[in-house]
């Protein structure tokens, strides 16, 4: 199951509900490999689900392999944005201080691209400031 997990293991290591999280989405897709997008916005939901039981160590983790995803070029950058940062933006109807907490321990690159998401989508997520 540990090549199951790519590219998700280091999101997974962060905390063993957030394995638990990806161990459910691969299961549920196996024998198929899960959609790069579709397993990174399960991760931007759990993240936000799972807020109260994440430590500030856990959420500044996953800020830095989200910050490191953003760096690069390719299919898990594209869908470390477009799944799991856009998946923690959908959730601030729902569950806007665990979003505003969830957001506010990410890296510089992802507030960056949430704060140009909201200005497509015409919405604000909790937790970004205007100034960074």
């Amino acid at each position: 199951m540990a090549d199951s997990l790519d590219p998700y293991q280091d999101f997974a290591a962060c905390h063993p509900k957030l394995r638990e999280a990806v161990s459910v989405v691969v299961a549920y897709w196996e024998p198929d490999a899960v959609p790069i997008t579709v397993g990174f916005g399960h991760i931007g939901r759990a993240l936000v689900q799972l807020e109260s039981d994440l430590d500030d160590a856990t959420l500044d983790e996953v800020s830095r392999l989200v910050e490191h995803s953003l760096s690069g070029s390719g299919p898990e950058a594209d869908a470390v944005a477009t799944g799991l940062l856009e998946a923690i933006c959908a959730q601030s109807v729902h569950a806007p201080a665990a979003v505003a907490r969830v957001v506010s321990r990410l890296g510089a690159d992802a507030r960056a691209y949430i704060r140009a998401w909201d200005a497509f989508t015409g919405t604000t997520t909790p937790g970004v400031t205007l100034s960074c």
